[in-house]
């Protein structure tokens, strides 16, 4: 485990987009399959949203292998997605899903707790009332207790950042994996910071284009910022490869074979 300097968060960036331009038709197809299995789960009634995170950490084993075959000129193949299901480590794995709906419950019990309620008010209004134009979200959002929420949370994001490859390529145990990653992610904060602002950043600059889209044509205007959310989103996924390699080194064919 190596610390990485602070100049490495926006090399980690554009290492995302060096992946990306590899094969994008194969890594959106791949993430494509996984977006209409996700919203084939959401139509179970109240479980559907659990299983889509509980099986989080398995489908993300088939994109980091993704991100490994593309660095290796391999080609992707939509059975890669699956590719955690068939690991030795699938328990484990499983039970980080379960632990990620654990700390997103807690973190909601406990900004409630000290916000009296001010999340779950928001929400019942929200629910109520339905979609609210831009003026009016604005006045009834509350900030300060979904700031506190995102605060409670990054302890159990950092220890979630590197538990799935630990787990698949280092053969560690859940808590093992939870306990190198949370403090692997601290020991490197200073990339970890720059690599989160640039994202921020590179996300501003492209809510001009989002404006200027729907100013045309609305629809076709959703439709483009569509796709483009999904483009961003699999990036950004490519990026947090090389976050691993950096700190980790690159999984070895032992690793990779018992994955």
């Amino acid at each position: 485990m190596k610390v990485i300097n602070a100049q490495s968060g926006w090399t980690w960036v554009k290492q995302g987009f060096v992946l990306f331009r590899k094969r994008p038709m194969e890594l959106l197809s791949l993430f494509f399959l996984w977006m209409m299995l996700t919203q084939l789960l959401r139509f179970i009634p109240v479980a559907g949203q659990f299983l889509t995170l509980f099986l989080f950490p398995v489908f993300s084993v088939g994109f980091m292998q993704a991100c490994r075959y593309l660095e290796n000129e391999q080609k992707i193949t939509p059975g890669l997605l699956f590719t955690g299901f068939q690991s030795p480590h699938a328990a484990a794995l499983l039970g980080s899903g379960l632990l990620r709906i654990a700390a997103l419950f807690f973190t909601y019990w406990f900004s409630n707790l000290i916000n009296d309620e001010a999340l779950s008010e928001f929400m019942k209004a929200a629910a109520k009332t339905g979609p609210m134009d831009a003026g009016s979200l604005e006045k009834a959002l509350p900030v300060k207790a979904i700031l506190l929420t995102v605060l409670i949370y990054i302890p159990f994001a950092m220890a979630f950042w590197y538990s799935v490859p630990l787990i698949a390529w280092q053969r560690m145990t859940l808590i093992k994996s939870m306990f190198y990653s949370f403090f692997a992610v601290l020991h490197s904060w200073k990339a970890f910071l720059v690599y989160f602002l640039a994202w921020y950043g590179l996300s501003i600059l492209v809510s001009p284009l989002a404006i200027i889209f729907l100013g045309f044509d609305i629809n076709i205007g959703v439709m483009l910022l569509t796709v483009m959310s999904f483009i961003i989103f699999v990036i950004v996924y490519c990026s947090s490869y090389p976050t691993y390699t950096d700190v980790f080194g690159k999984p070895d064919e032992d690793n990779q074979a018992a994955v």
